[in-house]
This record gives C-alpha cells, sequence and structure tokens, in this order.
C-alpha cells in the first residue's frame, strides 16, 4: 500500500483480521466451543473489532475453513505430486497435509458438528484437487488399487488424516507417532493388492 492511499486503515484492519484467525486456530485445538470473548482477548482486540469483522461465530469459523483450505492447497501443490513415482509423491503430499492440517486440528473437530457432510465436502474440494490427481496417476501407473473408486481413496485418506488430527488433540498420540501412524495406514489403503485365487 502506498502512502497516498486514502484508506490507511486497511492494513491495520487486515492485520487485525489475521490476527484473530490465528487466535482462534490456536484456541480452538485445546477449546472447540472457545467463546468469540476469549478470541478477541488472545488476538489482542476488542470485541467490536472482532465483531467488526466477523458478524458471529459462524462467520469466523467460515473464514477460517477458507483459509485453511487454501493453505492445505498451496502445501500439497507445494509438495509436488506430479512428480516421481505415484508412491513416493504421496507421502510427500501426505506429510504435507498433515503439517499443514496440524494448525488447524479445531476445525476438524469443529466442522463436522456445525456443517452438513455435502456443504464439508464442497469447502474442502479445492484442497483434495492434488490428492485426487495423484491418486489417479498411481492407479493408472498400477502403484494404487485401480479397481476402488478415486472418491472412495480420497476420503478414506482424508479421513485417516483427520483421524490423527483427532488422536493427538485428544492426547491420545503424540504428533511424531501420529505422522508415522498415518503414513503407514494410507499407504496401505492405497497400494494395488493381488488377488489371490
Amino acid at each position: 500500500m502506498s502512502s497516498l492511499d486514502p484508506r490507511p486503515g486497511r492494513a491495520d484492519a487486515r492485520r487485525n483480521a489475521e490476527r484473530i484467525l490465528d487466535a482462534c486456530a490456536e484456541l480452538l485445538a485445546d477449546e472447540p466451543g472457545v467463546s468469540l470473548e476469549h478470541v478477541a482477548a488472545y488476538a489482542g482486540v476488542s470485541r467490536a473489532t472482532l465483531y467488526h469483522h466477523f458478524a458471529g461465530r459462524d462467520a469466523l469459523l467460515d473464514a477460517l475453513t477458507e483459509r485453511s483450505v487454501s493453505e492445505v492447497k498451496a502445501a500439497l501443490e507445494a509438495a509436488r505430486p506430479e512428480e516421481g513415482a505415484a508412491t513416493e509423491a504421496v507421502e510427500r503430499v501426505l506429510l504435507a497435509a498433515w503439517q499443514a492440517v496440524g494448525r488447524y486440528r479445531g476445525l476438524v473437530m469443529v466442522n463436522p458438528r456445525r456443517l452438513e457432510p455435502a456443504e464439508l465436502r464442497r469447502r474442502l474440494e479445492p484442497a483434495l484437487r492434488p490428492l485426487r490427481s495423484l491418486i489417479r496417476r498411481g492407479q493408472r501407473s498400477g502403484e494404487f488399487d485401480p479397481d476402488v473408486p478415486v472418491d472412495w481413496l480420497v476420503g478414506t485418506v482424508t479421513d485417516l488424516i483427520h483421524s490423527a488430527s483427532r488422536q493427538v488433540t485428544a492426547g491420545a498420540m503424540d504428533p511424531r507417532n501420529a505422522e508415522r501412524v498415518l503414513l503407514r495406514t494410507a499407504g496401505a489403503a492405497l497400494a494395488a493388492h493381488r488377488v489371490l485365487g
């Protein structure tokens, strides 16, 4: 923004909104029912400022969901899903997804309670496209099971990521162990199996 910008408060407003989103993401991980007042205090802004940016809890969670999807999509694309063997690429993609989703563990707990399954899938779709393309590539190469529908495999892998996230949030697993189990389980789910007759 130039010094001649007639709206000099816009940069501050954007920073406030980002601080609110950061605070919400962090607090949700430990307290899924966190109040907007607590979010505002943690972000260092007034309740009026929070409500200026977000009309209510759903508006805040919608904005946080949109940001999380953008970040996960960018992380998956940066993991180069189109390069190398599909089995190697999927490990890179899963690690990237896991690390990005980790920041939004609270949303994994909250969104299924407030959004219908079809609506949640619609919102997550942009982040799932790189994974879907990679699974198709792996099926064509014979590395992934070609007899299982792509959407089933995408859903299975997504559920595994969310399950690992819930385990960490609940304190049942530490992040390193959850990551190890996630990679192993997802790899087994995707692998092409030879049918014995």
